[in-house]
């Protein structure tokens, strides 16, 4: 083994050198971006060129032991990362051979210096004019003419020098890196960590540990953390960090892997900013699942401190590291994974593992905060009432806030109920999605809340407003982008509720109601075709939605299809008898064919209590009431 004054700290291929000190490689004397993993292996390749470095001591090499990772995998990733950073094309090896089955062998010439080289080359190297002049003389014309004399420096000067050299690059590295962080960050996306265990099963647990980041990093930094609906799009991406980045509209990247075996639990995590893709931390806790709840506290108060930032007790940081029973958290877990699917099956899946939850333990918070959540949600994607559904959501949500009053979702759901039973007549809707905001000003869901209770106060400004603000939080969330689009056609903003409802669809072709939307807006518009191609499509993708019925039956009416409409107003007065749909739903298609009394009937008989009594109010379509004393005195009553 070469000593450290002969191990070579540079090597010059083609047009490139590795400075391994300095941990760079450049070529042509430009920076070339280069992760560790892959610079790592560079950096073997060129200690032992021409030489089958085998998979095995790769992986020994570049991994510590008993690092959890799909070797395979991250070694294919890393060469590949290295190559095309050589700038190698497919099917080329003009640096890097495989060898099937074995491993790599380095096939390209390589020039090395070591630091006994480059000291030297600095004791050997001719004086220049600096040199001369700080012995004070100065060369004369025929000196400078001449041959160089060589200067030689005492040995002991020369290492002493060369030492200050290395300090001295040391200091303007590491001031360097000081400088390149002290950018500030605004913006982070935790991307979905990936389930390395050998059980497809264990995706619950990536996910939850993902979330509970998301949870703590959102509530207690003062940045713009992107919601969990936007990032999950990424669970099995292979974009580069840089264009994920730039489609979620973040400045830096959490990215990393949860492996399970038994009762063990390994997380590892990286911080990038990638406006540089560059790496910034990195680290790897290995846990029993029991102590995962408390590492989740102290990783995310990790990564907080590598962005300026710190964790308080205020936000719950404390509060999670007492002991929880590892199978309620377990249960937990899996109920928002359930939850998360936005399914009837999903929904009824989660209600059963946070009850049983609560069972196992009936003070944990979370889990009534996740069972409220998923009674309150569930009648929207179910043929279910929701006055049941609401009265068991309110008291979970209550009963997480007498145990934990930190818990922005419970205060959320608590405004969601009273928003849709009184409308912007319920001063406590109002304080309850406002405390939510504050308890965690990323949530994206509150703010989206509030937006409608905004709405339905007549504030449309600020309404959009903090739909905006939800957007940021969640851009890639399909509901989001289409109520944002709801919201501009009822102020007559056509033009860019089009360009939001277009990218609803674009990021969930399967959801119906931008579609609907889109019809209305035809119709206004005179494009009847285009409004009932719309229409039909939006009914298609998504027929048990009593929203999707209502606005698509209206088109139907419309535009001449007067018995498809009136089947659909059918089917829909039934479900409102048993407390299945909005009462504003049916009164669309009523309007659609004329029957004002009929629709004005039903809004009466709606209006002082009820869930979705004021969600007539966010259509333009009931302006066709406008000259109706009743419809003046239902408007009159529904204002705060």
């Amino acid at each position: 083994m070469s000593s450290p004054a002969s191990a070579p700290i540079r090597y010059r291929f083609a047009e490139y050198e590795l400075n391994v000190a300095a941990r760079t490689l450049t070529k042509r004397g430009l920076r070339v971006k280069l992760q560790p993993i892959p610079f790592q292996a560079l950096a073997l390749f060129l200690e032992r060129p021409g030489e089958l470095i085998t998979r095995d001591e790769l992986q020994h090499r570049l991994w510590q032991p008993g690092t959890f990772v799909d070797f395979d995998q991250g070694l294919n990733v890393a060469i590949k990362k290295l190559r095309d950073a050589l700038g190698e094309v497919a099917g080329s090896s003009r640096y890097i051979e495989t060898v099937a089955g074995e491993g790599y062998r380095w096939i390209a010439d390589v020039q090395t210096a070591s630091a006994a080289q480059e000291l030297e080359s600095i004791n050997h190297r001719p004086p220049t004019a600096t040199d001369t002049e700080a012995n004070g003389a100065r060369p004369s014309p025929s000196e400078t003419s001449q041959p160089s004399i060589r200067f030689r420096i005492p040995k002991a000067a020369a290492i002493g020098m060369f030492a200050a050299i290395v300090v001295a690059a040391l200091w303007v590295v590491r001031m360097q890196k000081q400088y390149r962080q002290a950018a500030p960050i605004h913006s982070l996306a935790v991307l979905p960590l990936r389930n390395l265990s050998s059980d497809p099963g264990q995706d619950y647990l990536a996910d939850g540990v993902t979330e509970e980041l998301i949870t703590d990093l959102a509530q207690s930094l003062p940045l713009r953390v992107v919601s969990r609906t936007s990032v999950m799009r990424y669970r099995e991406t292979s974009e580069p960090i840089a264009q994920i980045a730039r489609e979620l509209g973040v400045e830096a990247i959490i990215e990393g892997a949860v492996a399970r075996s038994g009762n063990h639990v390994a997380v590892t995590v990286q911080l990038i900013d990638a406006r540089e893709d560059r790496h910034l931390w990195a680290q790897k806790y290995d846990r029993e699942i029991q102590d995962l709840l408390p590492t989740e506290a102290e990783l995310s108060q990790e990564i907080a401190s590598q962005i300026g930032g710190t964790l308080t007790s205020q936000n719950g940081t404390t509060a999670k590291l007492r002991p929880v029973d590892p199978e309620v958290y377990e249960l937990c877990l899996m109920g928002r994974y359930e939850w998360n699917k936005r399914t009837a099956a999903g929904l009824q899946k989660a209600i059963d593992y946070f009850q049983q939850a609560i069972q196992r333990n009936p003070n944990y918070a979370p889990a009534y905060a996740g069972l409220a959540n998923a009674y309150i949600i569930l009648p929207s994607y179910a043929s279910i009432g929701w006055d049941d559904n609401y009265s068991k959501g309110a008291a979970a949500a209550r009963r997480a806030l007498e145990l934990d009053d930190r818990l922005a979702e419970a205060d959320a759901a608590l405004g969601f109920i009273d928003l849709n039973y009184w409308g912007p007549r319920s001063r406590q809707s109002e304080q309850e999605l406002r405390r939510a905001m504050q308890l965690n000003p990323n949530y994206a869901t509150a703010h989206h809340w509030f937006a409608y209770y905004l709405f339905f106060a007549e504030r449309h400004n600020e309404a959009l407003a903090e739909m905006e603000v939800a957007r940021q939080l969640d851009p890639l969330s399909a509901i989001i982008n289409a109520d944002e689009g709801n919201f501009l056609y009822a102020a007559g903003r056509n033009s860019e509720a089009r360009t939001r409802l277009r990218k609803a669809i674009d990021l969930d072709p399967n959801l119906g109601q931008p579609h609907e939307t889109l019809a209305l807006l035809d119709v206004e518009e005179g494009h009847n075709g285009d409004a009932l191609r719309e229409a039909r499509l939006g009914l298609a993708l998504d027929p048990n939605n009593p929203r999707t019925r209502g606005e698509g039956g209206y088109v139907l009416a419309v535009t001449g299809h007067r018995d498809e409409a009136r089947k659909l107003l059918e089917s829909l007065t039934e479900q409102m008898r048993h407390g299945l749909t909005f009462p504003s739903h049916v009164a669309l298609i009523h309007i659609g064919l004329g029957q004002h009394s009929e629709a004005l009937d039903i809004l009466e008989k709606s209006s002082t209590v009820g869930a979705g009594a004021h969600a007539w109010r966010q259509w333009r379509i009931f302006e066709d009431l406008k000259n109706e004393p009743r419809y003046q005195k239902l408007l009159a009553e529904a204002l705060p």
